[in-house]
């Protein structure tokens, strides 16, 4: 008997083309294991069950109880038809707060201000790392170690290297303003603006020492006009996102730059990209060397 109980029940359980059926015997099943005397799950069994019909619900009669019912919905209280302080003590019972159809704050209530982001995925860029976002000045664009997207720290696939380009002009030729400032969002959409394949990437620049904090590299760049977006600093290297504008005289031209600054052995790897200013390429090619050449004098100390 035991035997084929057992296989009746695991037949009924597992089939599911008939959900009373499954759970019928899924209750048999349970009300037997735990019943140590089989008269107990004979007398519940065997019982006579209530015939339920439409005119035995209180609640129909009872608006009252049926508006307390509905706040009291998927607990027991829509099982035994009566409120939950009706068979629950009162410490135990739940309580159930409604969310205020309106806004609480009245319309003129004063609004906490909503910081800008910054590059709003740096965070994540720098795997977690503390950052520190700088106040927004201009900022002469820094590179990551051989990068060239924006949003690709850590992926080395993108890098391009290129040779160090002699400067051709004096430093004074090229005129950075001092009072440029941009938000994250613009950072980001202009260096999405320009291609990849238009960066100029200077990898591993030798440096005789490494600094010791990111503000001693964006202290020294800002005394060139070139300013940080925001930085970070990891186990192995300190990351900078920085950027600059040229004069409106000599074209009003963006640089933006992801810097790399490697811990040991120290090295710095530049990536740039230009927007805006002069068309010829060949312009534009010297102003990125004036500007290897000012951000090498700005790290004189480091650079070697």
């Amino acid at each position: 008997m035991q035997q084929m109980l057992g296989r009746l029940f695991k037949k009924a359980t597992e089939d599911v083309s008939s959900q009373d059926l499954h759970d019928r015997a899924l209750f048999y099943y349970r009300l037997l294991r735990s019943s140590p005397d089989p008269n107990i799950a004979k007398s519940i069994i065997t019982s006579k069950s209530m015939t339920m019909s439409a005119d035995q619900f209180a609640e129909e009669d009872d608006t009252e109880l049926r508006a307390a019912l509905m706040d009291e919905f998927n607990t027991l209280c829509t099982v035994y038809r009566c409120k939950a302080e009706n068979f629950i003590e009162e410490e135990n019972i739940v309580k159930f707060v409604k969310m205020p159809k309106e806004h609480p704050l009245p319309r003129e209530a004063a609004v906490a201000p909503i910081a800008d982001p910054g590059v709003n995925t740096i965070t994540d860029q720098f795997g977690g790392a503390s950052i520190a976002p700088s106040a927004p000045t201009p900022v002469v664009a820094s590179a990551s170690a051989g990068e060239v997207d924006l949003l690709g720290f850590g992926d080395d696939s993108l890098a391009q290297s290129a040779p160090l380009p002699a400067a051709t002009n004096s430093l004074q030729s090229l005129s950075l303003k001092s009072n440029v400032s941009l938000t994250g969002e613009d950072y980001q959409n202009k260096w999405g603006a320009v291609p990849d394949t238009e960066a100029v990437v200077i990898s591993a620049l030798p440096m005789s020492s490494g600094p010791s904090s990111t503000d001693a590299v964006e202290g020294s760049l800002s005394t060139f006009n070139v300013y940080t977006m925001a930085s970070g600093e990891l186990p192995t290297e300190f990351k900078f996102f920085l950027y600059g504008q040229e004069e409106d005289a000599f074209g009003g031209g963006y640089f933006l730059i992801q810097a790399v600054v490697m811990k040991a052995p120290s090295s710095l790897t530049l990536t740039i990209k230009t927007i805006g200013g002069d068309v010829d390429p060949n312009k534009r090619k010297e102003k990125i060397d004036q500007l290897i050449e000012l951000i090498k004098s700005a790290l004189g100390q480091y650079v070697s």
